[in-house]
């Protein structure tokens, strides 16, 4: 059997995706798509130093893994108007949508997305068409339309259920449709004016219904869950991911977030929050983009801080949880090429260094997704999915994007797309 050459990039700054302090001067060998090696440079031999790329005034870190997404949604400045579009939308409108959605993340460093709203499964045809080589994007992993109930929050993509038998059945569908996870509506939400953010959507017997055949098919389950009941019915039935995860009484007021702590401790189940416009506006120094935005984010907001609205985070963190970052990206105010601002809430918001807040959005990622055996570190045998991003100094942020890896392959590079090449 011939080998493979391998192909090195050497960095200034290496961040692994595990959590710890970046390391200084490697090389990175490439062979088949994936890592094979993580060495220091200059144990390195002559001949491949001779023809690595030199990136050492630069950061590699894994290619980022964005686990809550919407692809179909406009980013519009305020929900009724990204409903709207998308309602209005034909199906060769929503494809265009979500194609350019996903080039944007990719674009922005992100080399895996889960999306969690389809609609007549544009966003599997979208999937597949990547994984095919037709359309260069991240990777996708595709809920279908939300499990949702008549009137519920996300109605509007088309997915409702009210009894065990339809939820059961519907369940039983998607799965042999070909979704990559079951995404649950356990609460009401934001963008369905109808739906009441501080009620569960589901008792607890038709929640565990649906994770029961969704585990069946081999499929986890996210749950959207605003307030603190839709959480303890989602942690009952058994869901793997609980999505945004807000510890909210019915009268808005949150909880002690020790009794958070004491539900989620015993279980597998990780918390994925979501950074995102309305976060992100209230980063330091950032100017909002309007004025509209920044009065959206002060609405938004518990407390008027980042770091006190997201105090709850930290304490489930140093408590085991698994601690997810992700954007909600399509949502209003949200675009996907700035995931570098969801990284830099993580940092404000939750006291991590950058290289933490990479690792939620990476190997913590991944492994909620069930894919940790496969991306998310920059470690031998993962697939060679990197982003290189600009500087080698990350001690308080991350630079720019500036190439992303896909599999090895070179897919964007300084804000353009590149193409493979003719057959």
């Amino acid at each position: 059997m011939t080998q493979q050459a391998v192909t090195w990039l050497r960095c200034g700054a290496l961040i692994d995706g595990g959590g710890g302090d970046p390391a200084e001067d490697m090389a990175i060998g490439i062979a088949g798509g994936r890592i094979v090696e993580v060495s220091p440079w200059d144990v390195l031999n002559a001949e491949a130093q001779a023809t690595a790329k030199d990136l050492s005034a630069h950061t590699i870190a894994p290619g980022f893994i964005d686990a809550h997404v919407h692809l179909l949604f406009t980013c519009d400045v305020d929900h009724d108007a990204t409903r709207a579009r998308f309602e209005s939308a034909t199906e060769a409108e929503l494809a265009i949508t979500g194609v350019r959605n996903a080039q944007e993340a990719l674009l922005g460093g992100v080399t895996t997305v889960r999306d969690c709203g389809d609609t007549k499964y544009a966003v599997l045809a979208i999937r597949d068409a990547v994984r095919d080589g037709t359309v260069v994007g991240p990777r996708i992993l595709s809920a279908g339309a939300p499990l949702t109930t008549t009137g519920g929050h996300l109605h509007w993509c088309g997915n409702t259920a009210d009894s065990l038998d339809e939820i059961r059945k519907a369940v039983r569908q998607m799965c042999s449709d070909g979704v990559d996870l079951v995404k649950i509506m356990s609460s009401g939400g934001a963008m369905t004016r109808e739906s009441n953010v501080l009620q569960p959507q589901f008792g607890v017997e038709e929640m565990t219904v649906a994770v029961t055949e969704a585990h069946r098919f081999g499929r986890k389950v996210a749950a959207h869950s605003l307030n603190a009941e839709s959480i303890r019915r989602g942690v009952a039935a058994g869901v793997d991911t609980l999505e945004h995860c807000y510890w909210r009484r019915d009268d808005g007021t949150y909880g002690d977030t020790a009794d958070l702590v004491e539900l989620l401790q015993p279980t597998d189940t990780s918390v994925v929050v979501t950074m995102a416009g309305i976060a992100r506006a209230m980063l330091p120094g950032r100017e909002s983009e309007s004025e509209v935005e920044r009065k959206a984010a002060v609405a938004a907001s518990p407390t008027g801080d980042l770091a006190t609205d997201y105090q709850w985070v930290p304490e489930l963190h140093r408590a085991g949880i698994n601690i997810v970052l992700a954007s909600d990206a399509g949502v209003r105010f949200t675009p996907f090429r700035r995931f570098d601002e969801t990284l830099q809430c993580g940092v404000e918001a939750f006291g991590v260094t950058p290289a933490e807040a990479v690792a939620m959005a990476t190997h913590n990622a991944a492994i909620a997704l069930g894919i940790g055996d496969d991306v998310g570190l920059v470690r031998p045998g993962f697939a060679a999915d990197l982003v290189v991003l600009e500087g080698r100094d990350v001690s308080q942020r991350l630079g720019t994007t500036l190439e992303v890896y896909r599999d090895g392959e070179l897919v964007a590079d300084r804000g353009r797309i590149l193409l493979p090449p003719l057959s």
